[in-house]
Parts: structure tokens; sequence; C-alpha cells
């Protein structure tokens, strides 16, 4: 490398340098807005979220009081036993399923009752299903 060569190298880090500093100091000048920014965005969406489900709700239930003033109000049919059943099989697959691949991936250790609890309680719902009247 020749000497003049070693002196526009100089230059060039120095103007880098410069350049770095200025972009360092223009980023603690702009931080406080940025914040800002990103604390406004979830706080934004929750206050829109909120709104929308009180809006949602509201309309639900103005709605439900028209349907009863004008008499055609009907309650909705709830059938537990068939709702338990399936409750109960779908608990119950996933707890075995969950089960085995635990047994499988980790041996037998504590991770087991991530699947033991599901299928405790869908067995527990096919019980009730076949035994409720």
């Amino acid at each position: 490398m020749n000497p003049e060569q070693e002196v526009l190298l100089q230059k060039i880090l120095e103007k880098l340098d410069l350049l770095i500093l200025q972009t360092s100091e223009c980023n603690l000048e702009s931080s406080s807005s940025y914040r800002f920014v990103l604390y406004l965005i979830p706080i934004s969406g929750i206050v829109f979220g909120t709104t929308l489900l009180f809006f949602i709700f509201y309309w639900w239930y103005r709605q439900r009081m028209e349907i009863i003033r004008q008499g055609l109000y009907r309650p909705i049919e709830f059938n537990l036993k068939t709702y338990s059943f399936f409750l109960g099989l779908l608990l119950t697959f996933t707890g075995l399923v969950l089960s085995i691949v635990f047994i499988i991936a980790l041996g037998k250790s504590t991770a087991i009752l991530g699947g033991l609890v599901p299928l405790a309680v869908g067995l527990s719902l096919l019980s009730f299903y076949k035994f409720h009247r």
C-alpha cells in the first residue's frame, strides 16, 4: 500500500467514524418517539378490542331483550349427556396420544401428567355419560 492510499484510507475511516457518531446521536434523539409508537400500538389494540367486545355484547343484549319483548324467545336446549360424551371422547383420545408421545419422547417423567390429566378427565366424562340416567 503506498502512502497516498494510506492517507485516503485514513480519511475514509474518519468520515465513517463521523457518520457512525452522527447516526448514534440521531438514534438517541429518536428513541423516545420510537418507544412511544412501540408502546402505543398494543395499547390502541387493547382499547379497540375492548370497545369492540363491549359493543358486540351490548348489541347481543339489546337483541335478546327485543326478542323477549316481541314474545319470540325460545330457550336453548342443552343436552348434557351428549355434550359429556363428545367432550369425554375428545379428552380421552387427546390425553391418550399425549401420554404416548411423552412416554416415547421423555420416558417416565412428570411430563406424562400433561397427558394423564386430560385422559382422566375424559374417562370421567365418559363414565358420567355411561352411568347418568
